[in-house]
């Protein structure tokens, strides 16, 4: 079977995660010496450029910055050879992670982007993209709204969709409207929470 123009579709938030590192024990309300370190991030950054290292050509609906660090990151996907052309570029496009470590994390702080100019990539493009794609990958933690249209164009074109989690707490609000999709994947941690009313009474074999 031909792979399509676009590949596997994940659609999600960038994120930079920037990363402190005390060269001495971290002193809260002091000065404090050290190594500070931009990371590009995001889940589903993280899947399409993973997707895209299997050599799938993925193509990605995400928002970036209209900054350096913003190019950065579309640079790097596209050296990934990930399929950025329905990519958007604004003021404030990504979310941020800061944090200090001391052995562990010491502090963070979290800023999460605006993903609802997706929604206009979708209505405008929506059709020329999945008509093309092989299957959707999408963090099930979206706007609600994007969640919907893309469910309303993967059952119109006949497309697998996947789901993926960055925020556990509103992935659970969505238990039974995820039965629209083939798979939600998670790690063990993520499935005890979303399956928290009989996931404690099952035994250890089950909870594979």
């Amino acid at each position: 079977m031909a792979i399509r123009k676009n590949g596997i579709v994940v659609l999600g938030a960038v994120f930079v995660d920037i990363k402190g590192f005390p060269e001495d024990i971290y002193i809260p309300d002091g000065r404090n010496a050290g190594t500070v370190e931009y990371v590009h991030g995001g889940v589903s950054r993280n899947v399409v450029e993973d997707i895209a290292n299997l050599e799938l050509r993925p193509t990605f609906l995400g928002i970036v910055d209209d900054s350096a660090l913003g190019e950065d990151v579309i640079h790097k996907l596209k050296n990934h050879k990930v399929n950025t052309e329905y990519m958007q570029t604004i003021p404030n496009g990504m979310g941020t992670w800061l944090a200090v470590f001391d052995h562990n994390v010491a502090g963070s702080i979290s800023q999460s982007p605006n993903l609802l100019p997706i929604m206009g990539t979708l209505e405008k493009k929506g059709d020329e993209i999945f008509a093309e794609a092989d299957s959707v990958v999408i963090e099930v933690d979206m706007d609600k709204d994007i969640v919907k249209k893309v469910v309303q164009l993967c059952e119109k074109y006949d497309r697998k969709l996947y789901g993926v989690v960055s925020n556990m707490s509103i992935a659970m609000e969505r238990r039974d409207f995820l039965q629209k999709f083939d798979c939600f994947i998670c790690n063990q941690q993520e499935a005890g929470m979303f399956f928290s009313n009989d996931y404690n009474d099952k035994t250890p074999d089950e909870k594979q």
